[in-house]
């Protein structure tokens, strides 16, 4: 216990912490941090000679909470050899008699791997009750704090070298802690009853570091990179729950999947109705899916086939990023071979401040939040009311257009309008039973209740809506995107030359088709890569104007919306690496990526596009960002040429072994290879 300018309420927390029932010896380290009030010393030695052998009293200088309890910690280790577990109690809070032996209790009967038991949260002051209940969840830990101060820690994470982070003087050391323990391969346990009294005030440490917020989480960000990675969020996100739930009406199952390239779950319909309106009352983080989808089996399986339907889900998802409700009507054509696609939509309701009828007008594919059908069966209305949190959406509903010409292609044949009012139906008929367990007679709100969504975590960790939901490969393969623009074919083919290679090098290649037009692939090149990501710029939100500031040295440049742009950055952030393929339009998003841990390459050469810039406002749009980039790889000598002559660092520019420039230029012929830059096999996360 450490204390520090609280003498008036230490008196309580000492004699709770004393009046403990337990069928166990244990003692009470209280840890004076140089506290300058001459009472706190004087309770800390009364104490201390009232209960010889139960109360130790240790005196410092003043340097933080951190510091105190590890401090405290050393001392209950060296002390105690038979020490099993180390229970934190500020001096400001409380206990009830029962605590230290339920804590305890919980500890013995967890596995090896567990590493802490924590509490329910009984704050006083301001009143408030935070039900901890449910499993614990290592991925809701990143961005919410689960296990607060009130917690006991075991021998065996002790042992492990976790101490408090004596640098955090502004608060949250307590989740630090923990997700030192996390990142050491420790769980937590969740143990309620415990009666753990935490004083609330208006001002304290912990109101000051909610005000100070983003800087403590940048702080312990970067004290633990490898959990905060964008791919390892995105495993603990596929660990806990599925992020969709496509609802097949003709086979009357619901499809459950995160990343469509790894693992599936079919639910029979009467479940998932269960899962979703049990999540409210039900704390378990993940469990049910944050977006709902609703297709035909066929349409489901032909984009499968051809390495479409996670892009497909993607482009609904950045779309319910902008809408209440997303609707896309399906053209499907046969193909002799290869594909094209393409997507167009438009916004509907832009100002809508209130419920809008479910459509039924036909909709081939559709897509809201699961919140969203949650609230319209609990609220029965005759309608789809936007919620609070949803408030910030710019349009009520979205209408996309896909075009689809694949071999085989089938034309859809469920109407999702319909099999979307049927769902809300069975559910709303489910929700008002009252054999189902009386849902709608008794709403309970809790703590960790509800359906969780991407933006939870997302946003809170890496300040995006969400990021494209691709499990990294197993064994040593790597993931690449190759960023073209779907109306440049040459492009188009460099990308897939460029992802026959890398797969030689031990990637997975994917494309992805950055840019506004239909995207048109010929057999060789779909094969060429690993999956197809459309990603159709603007798709809902009419494109930002240029301005003045819109251009570097007289190249005029197109930064995207910060939505789009969030989304893009979302779409790439999965990926050890992204090649930007002659695409100027994906420049931009390069130093947020960076930053996030990827490898960006730019590819520069001529481009065919109609209206596209000339090679040397491409050269030098490339080099407003070159910062941002590891590696520069110009296509022929006179682009080579012209990144020398506009300052590009020589130890970025690399002649890509595969390319057919005859070695008619010396330098360029001397330039160091693009092989170099890639990690050996060995070396692969």
């Amino acid at each position: 216990m450490p204390t520090y300018k609280h003498s008036g309420l230490l008196v309580e927390a000492l004699s709770t912490a004393l009046a403990q029932d337990t069928d166990f010896a244990y003692a009470v380290v209280v840890v004076n941090d140089g506290c300058p009030f001459p009472e706190t010393e004087r309770v800390c030695r009364e104490f201390a000679a009232a209960h010889p052998g139960r109360l130790y009293h240790l005196h410092k200088r003043n340097a933080g909470l951190s510091a105190a309890r590890n401090s405290g910690i050393a001392f209950a280790l060296d002390a105690f050899p038979a020490l099993e577990a180390v229970y934190f109690l500020d001096s400001d809070n409380r206990i009830r008699p029962h605590l230290l032996q339920r804590m305890l209790d919980a500890l013995r009967a967890a596995g090896p791997r567990v590493g802490w038991a924590y509490p329910d949260v009984d704050k006083f002051g301001f009143f408030e009750f935070c039900d901890m209940s449910g499993a614990y969840s290592p991925l809701e830990h990143l961005f919410r704090n689960v296990s607060e101060a009130g917690s006991m820690a075991s021998r065996r994470l002790l042992d492990s070298g976790v101490r408090f982070d004596e640098a955090m003087r502004q608060g949250s050391e307590d989740w630090e802690f923990w997700l030192q323990g996390l990142e050491r391969g420790f769980h937590g346990v969740h143990v309620p009853g415990t009666g753990f009294g935490y004083r609330r005030r208006g001002e304290s440490m912990l109101t000051e570091s909610e005000r100070d917020y983003r800087p403590i989480l940048t702080h312990i960000q970067k004290r633990h990179p490898a959990l905060f990675a964008v791919r390892a969020v995105l495993r603990a996100e596929a660990a806990v729950g599925r992020r969709y739930a496509v609802y097949l009406p003709d086979l009357a199952v619901v499809r459950c999947v995160t990343d469509p390239g790894v693992g599936e779950e079919d639910l029979p319909l009467a479940d998932f109705v269960r899962r979703v309106l049990r999540a409210p009352e039900r704390p378990g983080y993940g469990e049910c899916p944050s977006l709902l989808a609703v297709m035909d089996s066929g349409l489901y399986e032909l984009l499968t086939r051809y390495g479409l339907l996670r892009g497909a889900l993607w482009v609904l998802e950045r779309t319910a990023g902008q809408a209440t409700l997303v609707r896309v009507a399906t053209t499907a054509r046969a193909a002799e071979s290869g594909c094209a696609l393409s997507w167009s939509g438009t916004a509907v309701g832009l100002q809508a401040d209130g419920p809008f009828p479910l459509p039924d007008d036909g909709a081939d594919m559709a897509m809201l939040p699961t919140t969203v059908l949650l609230d319209l069966v609990r609220r029965q209305p005759a309608g789809i009311p936007l919620l609070e949190r949803e408030s910030w959406k710019p349009c009520a509903e979205a209408r996309l257009s896909l075009t689809l010409a694949l071999p085989g292609a089938l034309q859809p044949r469920a109407d999702a309008d319909s099999a979307l009012s049927a769902l809300r139906e069975a559910m709303a008929e489910a929700w008002s039973r009252p054999s189902n367990g009386g849902w709608a007679a008794a709403p309970i709100d809790r703590y960790r209740a509800g359906v969780a969504t991407p933006e939870d975590v997302y946003q809170t960790v890496h300040r995006l809506p969400s990021v494209l939901p691709m499990l990294p490969p197993t064994g040593n393969r790597r993931l690449a995107a190759l960023v073209a623009d779907p109306a440049d074919a040459r492009g188009l083919e460099t990308a897939a030359r460029l992802a026959r290679w890398l797969a030689g090098k031990g990637y997975d290649a994917h494309l992805v088709a950055l840019g506004r037009g239909d995207l048109t692939l010929a057999a060789e090149v779909v094969e060429a890569f690993a999956s197809v990501i459309p990603h159709p710029l603007p798709l809902v939100l009419p494109e930002r104007p240029l301005t003045r500031s819109d251009a570097y040295l007289g190249t005029p440049l197109r930064p995207l919306d910060r939505t789009e742009e969030d989304w893009a950055v979302g779409t790439l952030a999965v990926f050890d690496l992204v090649v930007t393929v002659r695409h100027g339009a994906a420049h931009p998003l390069m130093g947020r990526l960076r930053a996030l841990g990827v490898t960006g390459w730019a590819v520069l050469g001529t481009s065919a596009v109609p209206d596209a810039p000339s090679l040397a406002d491409a050269v030098n749009g490339c080099a407003a960002f070159e910062h941002a980039y590891q590696t520069v790889v110009p296509l022929d000598a006179q682009t080579f040429r012209l990144c020398q002559g506009l300052g590009f660092p020589p130890d970025k520019l690399r002649r890509w072994e595969d390319a057919t420039e005859p070695d008619v230029d010396p330098d360029w012929a001397a330039c160091a290879p693009l092989s170099l830059c890639l990690p050996e096999p060995s070396a692969a996360a």
